[in-house]
């Protein structure tokens, strides 16, 4: 199966032309995190590569363009002046409108990345826990999340969301509705799982 892109080559270029150099680095470990990740735990590797390599292709976009884009593409306005939500709702965005991909699991995939969301997929969680274990990440725990997430997905997904909700918290700053309902559902999921042993 090929993931059907109207022009590889010219998605390719927007991203080196839209990422600063350290973002470029962070996707290709994304890519390479998420194939590792779609291989141990039965995931289609070619959209895992594909969803990891391009989940950041907004990312660098200033303020103007990604409220401009926003308004576009007719997402919610609550994503106006707010970079770090909306971001991966635009470059699912771009993705679909301008170069033609029509896979709804990679683009929900690189839609969710940020936020995770209730009921996600085995694709869309390996991109949200892929874009925080990667190689490239500098924090001290990341090899403990890294084999975590290597044995368990789900435990690592729902450590991650913890810490976020957590550190969002303690920030100050509002938690997305996506995000507390994805750690909920997957606080669940794992529950289920282990009655069923």
């Amino acid at each position: 199966m090929s993931i059907i892109c109207t022009d590889k080559d010219a998605l390719e270029s927007f991203l080196r032309d839209n990422l600063k150099e350290s973002r470029y680095r962070h996707s290709l470990g994304v890519e390479d995190m998420a194939v590792r990740l779609a291989g141990l735990h039965g995931g289609d590797v070619e959209k895992a590569a594909f969803a990891g390599r391009y989940h950041d292709i907004a990312k660098n976009f200033d303020q103007d363009r990604m409220d401009e884009c926003v308004r576009k593409y007719g997402l919610d306005e609550y994503l106006l002046g707010n970079n770090a939500l909306a971001h991966s709702k635009v470059g699912a965005a771009v993705l679909e409108h301008e170069f033609g991909v029509t896979d709804e699991d990679i683009l929900n995939a690189v839609r969710f990345h940020t936020t995770a969301r209730k009921g996600m997929s085995l694709l869309e969680q390996i991109v949200f826990t892929a874009d925080v274990v990667e190689d490239n990440r500098t924090y001290s725990d990341l090899e403990y999340y890294q084999q975590l997430a290597y044995r368990d997905l789900d435990q690592a997904s729902l450590e991650i969301l913890e810490y976020t909700c957590g550190d969002l918290k303690e920030k100050g700053r509002e938690i997305d509705t996506d995000t507390i309902e994805a750690r909920d559902w997957i606080r669940e999921k794992i529950k289920e799982k282990n009655n069923g042993k």
